[in-house]
């Protein structure tokens, strides 16, 4: 029963994410995902049970909603196969802590809660972060409920939405018996008695409670959403999608070419904006180091008359030496109509294992990589968040997947940014999902920060977002074109979460672990 409640929640949450068949997900479901696998962890009366439970859950929702990630290059099979074995171990860990704090009804849900919320702060820091399939991102699709991330930051939201799931899962497993699924002998650490079900009373006030407080929540973000910030200046933006990937073997001339003439395309269309945005690393060969090169191509204009002719500040992605040292940033550029640029941005947070690879330098290390997985060089990470500016406004440019980390944007706009102006390149995922995905994630930034966000991407998902999170322009996918917006620049204002930042994630940790460390000590005083 248990495997059977693994495999629902995996497929409830994929439909709840963005998929390739409903592109933002279907939020409803997102409140009752988790309650098959829960029941089953309420249900079970050993720990192991629920490990590979949790292990299964894991295995099987990251391999239905990131399948994508099997597109990554020649390596594709190390980014899949990596994924979905590191999620069923954080799952068997996660799921067997799940089992123990269970095993008293009472609060039951709130405990499961705080401890889901958890997990998803930690797997969306540090060195492996990766902050996908988040319970938080179904609920977001409610715009109103979205806007608590302004007080508490993705983490209450995840806890919401998780502490719903734990509610209705309550409501509907069965009540235990105690002892019902006991052996005679005393039960050891690894088999517990299916503790009695609370009384039907506790679990309905427990149901609305939750209920009460997304309540309170979305009639909060409605207020929010209600209430006009003053607009400080207009911002005239042009969005480059290219659709060509630079890092293809022998397509970076084409790429830049491509994105010239969409670019001189645009301008001639809708007339000069106040800043023009190509992708992550559509600039694949160092700008700062091949003024000759860009001096000769494109052959049929070259870059630097392009730009001196085009009149107008080019954001881009390029690689960018790190200070002195010999190594190179997955960098950010703001190239004036004269060919120069000022202080590069460089990517802060990396891809695990694909950008950046622990004890790289070592030869053996480097060989295995390059031989056997097929990765030829990784980036050093950026140390600041460096700001650009032009016509007035400041902006940040979390490279890639940075947009999906609070943390990134929270220290661009407590820097002074006005907007966020995110480059992408997820060409190579060839799924909507992947694209629309990334996108659910960036759009909580704006919220969290009230500072709108840009996107400019390769391939998709190319759009503008304002400081409430709202979809105010996009570019259709997997398509060569252009966006011209508007970027409607709010008067700057700190939100509770630029005060504090990460601080709730931490104490769900914290809570987490006094919770653990009560339940092991009444254990062992019985």
């Amino acid at each position: 029963m248990s495997s059977i409640g693994a495999v629902l929640s995996s497929l409830f949450l994929t439909v709840a994410l963005p998929n390739e068949i409903v592109p933002m997900g279907i939020g409803p479901v997102g409140a009752v995902a988790l309650v098959p696998v829960l029941i089953g962890v309420y249900r079970t009366t050993r720990w192991r049970v629920a490990a590979r439970t949790g292990a299964l859950f894991g295995a099987l929702s990251t391999a239905l909603s990131n399948y994508w990630l099997a597109f990554f290059g020649e390596f594709s099979v190390w980014t899949i196969g990596g994924t979905i074995l590191g999620y069923a171990a954080y799952n068997y860990v996660l799921f067997g802590y799940l089992f123990h704090l269970s095993r008293e009804p009472r609060f039951r849900a709130v405990r499961i809660a705080t401890l889901w919320a958890a997990y998803e702060y930690l797997k969306s820091v540090g060195f492996l972060a990766y902050p996908w399939g988040l319970i938080a991102y179904p609920g977001a699709n409610w715009l109103p409920l979205a806007q608590i991330v302004e007080l508490t930051g993705v983490w209450g939201l995840s806890w919401l939405m998780a502490f719903l799931n734990a509610s209705v899962a309550e409501l509907l497993a069965s009540p235990g018996r105690p002892g019902a699924f006991a052996p005679p002998r005393a039960p050891a650490v690894a088999e517990l008695p299916a503790p009695p079900g609370p009384p039907a009373r506790d679990k309905w006030l427990t149901v609305t409670a939750a209920l009460l407080l997304v309540a309170v929540g979305a009639s909060f973000g409605a207020a929010r959403l209600a209430r006009e910030i003053p607009v400080r200046q207009a911002f005239e933006v042009l969005l480059v999608q290219q659709n060509v990937d630079s890092w293809a073997p022998g397509r970076f001339e084409d790429a830049l070419r491509r994105a010239q003439q969409l670019t001189t395309d645009g301008v001639d269309e809708h007339g000069p904006p106040d800043l023009v945005v190509w992708s992550e690393t559509a600039m694949r060969r160092p700008y700062l180091e091949n003024g000759s090169y860009y001096d000769a191509y494109p052959a049929d204009e070259p870059f630097s008359r392009f730009i001196e002719r085009t009149g107008v500040p080019l954001v881009t992605g390029t690689p960018v030496r790190a200070g002195a040292s010999p190594d190179f940033m997955n960098g950010a550029l703001l190239i004036a109509p004269d060919g120069t640029a000022g202080v590069p941005y460089g990517k802060q947070q990396l891809v695990p294992f694909a950008e950046s690879i622990p004890f790289y330098e070592r030869d053996g290390v480097k060989r295995f990589f390059r031989e056997v997985v097929g990765v030829y060089g990784t980036w050093v990470p950026g140390t600041e968040a460096v700001l650009f500016e032009t016509a007035g406004v400041r902006f940040g440019t979390p490279i890639c997947f940075e947009d999906a980390f609070g943390y990134v944007l929270r220290a661009m706009a407590n820097g002074g940014a006005d907007l966020f102006v995110n480059l992408t390149n997820n060409s190579w995922s060839r799924q909507r999902s992947a694209q629309t995905q990334h996108f659910a994630a960036a759009r909580l930034r704006a919220i969290e920060t009230r500072r709108p966000l840009v996107r400019g991407t390769n391939s998709g998902l190319s759009a503008v977002i304002d400081h409430r999170g709202r979809l105010r322009a996009e570019a259709p996918m997997f398509r060569s074109t252009v966006l011209a917006a508007t970027v409607e620049i709010p008067e700057p204002v700190t939100t509770l979460y630029m005060r504090i930042g990460d601080l709730l994630g931490r104490a769900f940790v914290a809570v987490s672990i006094l919770l653990t460390a009560i339940v092991a000590f009444r254990r062992r005083a019985t």
